[in-house]
Order: C-alpha cells, then sequence, then structure tokens
C-alpha cells in the first residue's frame, strides 16, 4: 500500500503521519508528541494536517501536548 506524504510528493508508510524526509524537519518537540498515544493523539494529528493545508514550514509547526 502507497500512501502519499501530505506535505510533498513522497509517499509515506502505512501508520506513519508524513514521510522520513518531512518527519526530519519536524521539530523534535513536536515529533515527540505527535508519536504519543494517548487520547490526544487524533487531535494532535488534526493540528498537523492543518498546518500543513495553511502551508506553514514544517520547522515552525507545533502542536499541543
Amino acid at each position: 500500500m502507497t500512501l502519499r506524504c501530505p506535505s510533498c510528493p513522497n509517499t509515506r508508510r502505512p501508520g506513519h503521519y508524513t514521510c522520513p524526509n518531512c518527519w526530519g524537519r519536524l521539530t523534535v518537540t513536536t515529533r515527540r508528541r505527535l508519536s504519543t498515544r494517548d487520547s490526544r493523539a487524533f487531535a494532535r494529528l488534526r493540528q498537523l494536517h492543518g498546518a500543513i493545508a495553511a502551508h506553514t514550514p514544517l520547522p515552525q509547526i507545533e502542536v499541543s501536548p
């Protein structure tokens, strides 16, 4: 199964939010928060997708804890 990265034309693997290149461009704090699996995980994913849709540069994207 091939999925498109939401922030670039590259592909991402199932279960990953972005391609490895875009993931590496996010800040460490953002990556850590997105990796946390809890009741707020889906809300953080929606924040990420909203910021990408708003054309926010990846290094500037922050999601809530």
